[in-house]
């Protein structure tokens, strides 16, 4: 009994790690040829760790200049999900726990003292993913907060408008701290979900280009159907 159980759940992963590798062949093939990409000298997580220490910033100002640093760095993208925070830096282009994640590594490298943390409900504004529209709504996500003293300030990577306290997406659940034991799970849980968004915008956006020519079809179906009927008569 117990050897059919351990069979059946062994199929059941196997399946669905299959699954997940054929899904994520469509992403993976969309991403750009050039593995590292380079900003104003800055490639790594050391060179950013580097860059920041160059400025002789302290506080909320080195705070402030390391978010923009990694924001101006990465570029939203679904396309590269299964990457380590650290390849996601290094490839310019990452999703919202890739991208906290590696500003976090760089604020421990600078001894500032933050913490990751999510919320299952937030809401953010469209914008573009991929060369496809997003049209924003609620989402989950996750960023840091960083404290000094008896302040702590939400901070986000993810848009270059946003500065300590201010963010982009409004919080609209319980926001949880993020721990590294969790890594595994959340990584896999947003993987999976950034697969199906992708899907989704994809036949969204094929709907979209199919509307315009059904239109020019009719119309150009109508147009011959009064030609031939102004001949007839």
């Amino acid at each position: 009994m117990f050897r059919n159980i351990l069979l059946a759940f062994t199929a059941i992963v196997t399946a669905a790690v299959v699954a997940l590798s054929v899904l994520s062949i469509q992403l993976l093939r969309r991403l750009p040829k050039q593995r590292r990409v380079s900003m104003d000298g800055v490639t790594s997580i050391d060179d950013a760790v580097e860059a920041c220490r160059r400025t002789h910033l302290q506080g909320w100002d080195l705070v402030a200049f390391a978010q923009t640093l990694v924001a101006r760095k990465f570029t939203y993208s679904r396309l590269n999900t299964w990457d380590t925070p650290s390849r996601a830096f290094e490839r310019g282009m990452g999703y919202c726990e890739q991208q906290a994640l590696a500003l976090k590594k760089i604020y421990n490298r600078l001894g500032i003292k933050s913490r990751a943390v999510f919320a299952l409900r937030c809401t953010f504004p469209g914008k573009e993913v991929d060369g496809m529209p997003s049209p924003g709504g609620v989402s989950g996500h996750a960023w840091l907060r960083v404290r000094f003293g008896d302040e702590e300030c939400d901070v986000c990577p993810g848009s270059v408008k946003n500065t300590p306290g201010v963010t982009h997406f409004e919080i609209r659940s319980k926001v949880r701290t993020w721990q590294p034991w969790m890594r595994p799970l959340t990584h896999l849980g947003s993987s999976i979900e950034n697969i199906r968004r992708d899907m989704m915008a994809r036949r969204s956006l094929k709907r979209n280009l199919l509307v315009p020519l059904q239109i020019l079809l009719i119309g150009q179906s109508q147009r011959v159907w009064i030609r031939m009927h102004d001949f007839a008569l």
